[in-house]
């Protein structure tokens, strides 16, 4: 077939690339920097069979208008070149919130050979080599399979819906944003899309119009620091400090209902420790730094890195290290969230990171002068949190929304 790519740098590309290797004819489109591949005017004098684009793509895009041929998502090209090459068991996990801390809880139970794919990285089970850092984009999962999967599981982070290879889909989060230019919706295309996965996972109190939906709290229960679970012949309890927290809690019930489904034993979600940068507590003599930076960095887990720290250090001085490290995050840390997380917390001191330009700095600083709070500016986390040692305050939080 000949077949029109678009978005090279959302993993266009590598698309491109494996849909050559399997003799099709394919052009590519850069759509947003046009730096590579052939321009829209050329491909408009061309004949194709079907369009492949990123759910994200605006559905306005002049080209989806103009060429007459079907179109499908990234998302489907994968399925389809993957074919069920992949061994078994394979688990996509998709959602706003919760991916990487789901996904790494849930390999931390696994058994045998199996790799690790998620925002933090692709890992190696049970030798823990670290083979890189992929995105996970649709694309990123060809990849794999090529590169790294020879056998043994695959526990997967997808952006933006399934796939559909998997033996078993988690929705981590019914939390919706827009997408498409303002023109879809980020959760309507992740639940359309849990058809194509015979089992989907929700969060507790969550529904889908999928016969196979269950609802994690059908499987865990949580009470304080304790789970109790049942499912078939599996039932048991573990307790751990973690499920305190709201940006734990979900994940780890979602990761020991997966496990019971999968018929493993989630007993060892006792030992399970936070992850880096989702409230990983360090520090040294004089100060203590709760990290709370990544993709998935918002409001909400903002002051939920606020309240965790004065569980650990007591009603000390605040030193907030907030913002955004660069346009990379597509759902990014907003203006008005990241003063709302500074009205919620009231830090003495405010370091800004502004590596998106989205971030309206000058807004958030006047806020911060208004209300009589100190406010730095730094580019990168690093020097964030070095200048936050100088200020000498007791209580470090980092929350900056970045890859990590």
């Amino acid at each position: 077939m000949r077949i029109l790519v678009l978005d090279s740098i959302h993993g266009g590309k590598v698309i491109a690339d494996h849909l050559s290797a399997h003799g099709h004819e394919t052009d590519l489109i850069d759509v947003y920097r046009h730096a590579e591949g052939i321009s829209s005017k050329m491909a408009k004098s061309r004949t194709y069979d079907l369009i492949t684009a990123p759910v994200h793509l605006d559905p306005d895009f002049t080209l989806l208008r103009e060429i007459k041929v079907p179109v499908i998502s990234h998302h489907a090209i994968v399925r389809w070149l993957l074919n069920n090459i992949i061994s078994d068991p394979v688990i996509e996990i998709t959602g706003k919130q919760g991916k990487t801390t789901t996904a790494a809880a849930l390999a931390y139970l696994m058994t045998g050979p199996g790799l690790l794919h998620s925002s933090a990285g692709v890992v190696r089970y049970q030798s823990g080599e670290v083979l890189g850092k992929y995105s996970i984009t649709p694309a990123s999962l060809l990849t794999l399979s090529k590169e790294y999967l020879t056998e043994g599981w695959l526990i997967s982070e997808v952006s933006l819906g399934f796939c559909g290879i998997g033996t078993l889909g988690i929705l981590t989060s019914f939390l919706d944003y827009p997408i498409a230019n303002g023109k879809k919706s980020a959760l309507v295309m992740k639940t359309e899309q849990a058809h194509l996965v015979k089992t989907v996972l929700v969060p507790p109190g969550e529904k889908l119009t999928h016969d196979g939906c269950i609802d994690v709290s059908d499987l865990v229960l949580v009470s304080g620091k304790t789970a109790c679970y049942q499912y078939g012949e599996i039932s048991g309890t573990f307790t751990n400090p973690l499920l305190l927290l709201p940006g734990y809690k979900t994940p780890l019930m979602l990761a020991a209902g997966a496990a019971l489904l999968l018929g493993i034993d989630p007993a060892g979600l006792s030992g399970f420790s936070a992850l880096p940068g989702r409230m990983e507590v360090s520090g040294e003599s004089g100060y203590t730094i709760v990290d709370n930076s990544n993709s998935g960095t918002c409001l909400h887990t903002t002051l939920d890195a606020f309240r965790y720290g004065k569980k650990i250090t007591g009603d000390k001085s605040v030193t907030l290290i907030i913002g955004q490290e660069s346009a990379s995050v597509c759902e990014n840390f907003s203006t008005q969230e990241i003063i709302s997380s500074i009205s919620g917390i009231n830090p003495q001191d405010v370091i800004l990171i502004t590596g998106d330009e989205r971030i309206m700095k000058e807004e958030i600083i006047q806020y911060c002068k208004d209300a009589g709070i100190s406010s730095i500016l730094a580019f990168s986390s690093s020097e964030g949190i070095q200048k936050a040692k100088n200020l000498k305050k007791p209580l470090i939080l980092l929350s900056v929304k970045r890859w990590k």
